[in-house]
Formats: structure tokens, C-alpha cells, sequence
């Protein structure tokens, strides 16, 4: 309980480099953060959407999945209005 409570009172730093890395070179020694957001269209001018998130491996486990979504419904029919619910 107390490294579950340690762990909440932990802040972390995240970097958005999207536009920096278009015209710099990013020195993450320089600027540490835990996180660090980039964009390949703003660094190379394409493809759209593409990027990436650099995590330092002492903040990985922050990003651990809590819960996981889905599984309250075990099937679906699109064209009905039934379903069953797994238990």
C-alpha cells in the first residue's frame, strides 16, 4: 500500500519535441524528461499522423494499463438488439 501510494505522488515530465526536432537537434541530456513526444511529419514533412513517444525506462512502469477495457459483452449482432453479457 505504501509503494501504491509512493508511486501516486510521483510527477513525471513530458517533452513535446514534435516542433523542435523539425528545426533543432533534440539533447535529451540536456533537457531530461521521462517522456518525450515526436512528430515524423514536423521532422521529415511526412506521413501525417506518424510520431513517436520516447520513454525513459524508469518511468515505464507509469504507463502500466490500470484496467482493461472491454470484455462486459461476450457477443453482439449488428443487425439485432441483443446481446449477451459474459459473467
Amino acid at each position: 500500500r505504501r509503494r501504491r501510494q509512493r508511486r501516486r505522488r510521483r510527477w513525471f515530465v513530458m517533452l513535446d519535441a514534435a516542433k523542435l526536432c523539425g528545426t533543432a537537434p533534440l539533447d535529451l541530456a540536456a533537457h531530461p524528461a521521462h517522456f518525450v513526444a515526436l512528430s515524423f511529419y514536423k521532422m521529415m514533412g511526412f506521413p501525417t499522423g506518424v510520431g513517436a513517444l520516447l520513454v525513459r525506462r524508469d518511468a515505464a512502469a507509469a504507463l502500466r494499463r490500470v484496467y482493461f477495457g472491454g470484455g462486459a459483452v461476450d457477443s453482439l449482432i449488428a443487425d439485432d438488439a441483443s446481446y449477451v453479457v459474459l459473467r
